[in-house]
């Protein structure tokens, strides 16, 4: 899940660019259709039955869209902000403003809400905490009794911090567009590597996060944003975003081969998804960036859209705090729904519909009352390099 700024500053990244705030809402929104109304991905019925089913299922892949952007965005700060005597220091204080706010005052939020009602937290709540959880495999077992606690999802937010902490470092030392670009090469690669080698060795067996979410794993999107930057910053950058539906029509096409082959696009053992999968999702998902780039394209309009650029604006928030809403909407009144009407379907939708909705409202809630009190200072944070900003290299027509 990215966390990147819903709404950038100029400072460090040029004219603001509303698809990407598009291109963002898109992947909350297939997040949440994942999330939001689980339940059987093969159940009984008719080809379109299982169809749509599967096709919910495979809402997961919106976290990788939200990869693929965090890498294009943030090593294009890092990259245009290069000549700025206090790059580290305006870097993590506004990455850290963006972040921390939010993350640490959920947690604060629900210790306050559980703690008095007599629920207890384990001390292995310090995964989540550090950002660790997703490494620290050691430390297993549960970090609360709440049942209606859901934060699995956090393990995106930990690849995406650890990303945060080491790239900057990279990108300093390497300096050069071509040099970030290769290593950002070899990561895409390396990530790759590492999920055929875990499936290889069978270490997945037992321990399937090493597949899902273990960060040498998942960063293959990451580094896939990271390349796109600097291509869209380099000569090649018209015949990037020329190639980019192409390149998309390819990826989609070996997506479609690996879901029918798997029964569906679900990273379950022993299925392609996961190793495959993922790399071709990176690829594609970068060439949709780089479309949505194209002025005039259909898919610079799709992503412009109001509706997904709301989404958008406040999608750090809905990812937080959408999947605990959800499974407290739907352990009540899914078996309600369902008594009175005797329709599964019906006690999938409603519940579904009635979680996304409180999850937006609290999150435009807490976007508009909280977090920006703390984006404001980062307006003490400014790039004063003379660098080109973004705004120079994806010019308005």
């Amino acid at each position: 899940m990215t966390t990147t700024n819903s709404q950038p500053d100029s400072s460090t990244t040029g004219r603001h660019i509303p698809a990407l705030d598009g291109v963002r809402g898109l992947a909350i929104v297939a997040v949440l259709i994942c999330h939001l109304f689980w339940s059987n991905n093969d159940p009984a019925g008719g080809p379109l039955v299982r169809f749509i089913a599967q096709a919910r299922a495979a809402g997961w892949v919106g976290v990788d869209l939200f990869f693929v952007l965090s890498g294009f965005l943030i090593t294009g700060i890092l990259y245009d902000t290069l000549p700025d005597r206090h790059f580290f220091k305006n870097f993590y204080a506004r990455r850290m403003l963006r972040i921390f706010p939010l993350y640490y005052g959920f947690f604060a939020l629900l210790f306050l809400i559980t703690i008095p009602a007599g629920y207890h937290w384990h001390l292995t709540v310090f995964r989540y905490l550090t950002y660790t959880d997703n490494i620290l495999f050691v430390f297993n077992g549960p970090i609360t009794d709440v049942p209606w606690i859901n934060i699995n999802h956090f393990w995106s937010l930990m690849v995406e911090e650890q990303f945060y902490i080491v790239w900057p470092l990279m990108v300093f030392l390497l300096q050069s567009r071509r040099r970030i670009a290769i290593a950002a090469a070899v990561g895409i690669l390396a990530s790759f590597l590492t999920r055929l080698a875990v499936v290889h060795t069978g270490a997945e067996i037992g321990h399937f996060s090493l597949l899902t979410s273990w960060t040498p794993a998942r960063l293959d999107s990451l580094f896939s944003g990271a390349l796109l930057s600097m291509i869209v910053r380099s000569r090649f950058r018209e015949r990037a975003i020329t190639a980019a539906v192409p390149i998309m029509l390819f990826s989609l096409v070996v997506i479609g081969v690996i879901w029918i082959r798997s029964s569906g696009f679900v990273p379950d053992v022993g299925t392609p998804v996961a190793t495959w999968g993922v790399l071709m999702l990176s690829i594609g998902f970068a060439a949709f960036v780089a479309a949505s780039l194209r002025h005039g394209s259909v898919f610079q309009r799709f992503t412009s859209g109001s509706i997904l650029r709301f989404f958008g604006r406040y999608s750090y928030g809905i990812y937080v705090y959408h999947y605990t809403i959800a499974d407290l909407i739907n352990g009540h009144l899914r078996p309600i729904v369902l008594a009175h009407s005797g329709s599964k379907f019906l006690s999938v939708l409603l519940p579904g519909l009635l979680g996304g909705m409180i999850s937006v409202a609290v999150a435009w809630l807490s976007f508009t009352f909280y977090e920006k009190r703390f984006l404001m200072l980062k307006s003490r944070f400014h790039d004063h390099s003379r660098r080109s900003k973004l705004h120079d290299v994806i010019p308005e027509s």
